[in-house]
C-alpha cells in the first residue's frame, strides 16, 4: 500500500483592520463632486441621481470631474478632491 499526502487547497483570508473615515451627521451644504467616468451613459446616471438627490443635499458647490475610462484616478486627482470637496458621487457607465 503506497502513502501519499493529502494538501488542503483553503486559504484563510488575511484579515486587516481598516477603520472608516468620520462620517458628518448631515450632508447639506456640502461641497459635491460628480464623479463621471467616460463611459456611455454615466453622466446621464449621474444627472438622475443629482436631481433626486439634490433636494436633501443643497451643496454649496457642484464641481463634475471625468476620471479615466480603463484607468484608476490618478493620485493628484484624488488629492485634489478629497481638499476641495466633502461628498462624491461617482458612476460607472455603460
Amino acid at each position: 500500500m503506497s502513502a501519499f499526502t493529502m494538501m488542503d487547497p483553503t486559504v484563510q483570508p488575511a484579515v486587516a483592520a481598516v477603520g472608516l473615515a468620520p462620517r458628518p451627521a448631515d450632508l447639506r451644504g456640502r461641497r459635491l463632486v460628480l464623479m463621471d467616468n467616460g463611459k456611455n451613459n454615466a453622466r446621464r446616471l449621474l444627472e438622475e441621481v443629482f436631481t433626486l438627490l439634490e433636494p436633501q443635499l443643497a451643496p454649496s458647490e457642484v464641481v463634475w470631474r471625468k476620471v479615466p475610462t480603463t484607468l484608476p484616478a490618478s493620485e493628484e486627482l484624488l488629492d485634489e478632491i478629497a481638499a476641495d470637496c466633502d461628498l462624491v458621487i461617482q458612476a460607472v457607465g455603460d
